[in-house]
């Protein structure tokens, strides 16, 4: 999940990226909501998630300049 999410960001720009990663937070949220996970737990769920994201991106990025 963070590899695919990640190389999709890596893949858009500006507007475009943060409107991709809004609109899966968004859908991640609703789907941690319906399983009974509280809205505060969810939220920290998706900050990790994100983190995950950068991380991969980041790493990848520095594999690319070595």
């Amino acid at each position: 999940m963070v590899e695919g999410i990640a190389r999709i960001l890596e893949s858009k720009n500006g507007e475009d990226a943060n409107a991709f990663w809004r609109n899966t937070a968004k859908q991640i949220l609703v789907q941690l909501s319906e399983s009974g996970i509280s809205p505060r737990l969810a939220e920290q769920e998706v900050g990790t998630l994100l983190h995950a994201i950068l991380s991969d991106i980041d790493t990848r990025s520095a594999a690319t300049l070595v």
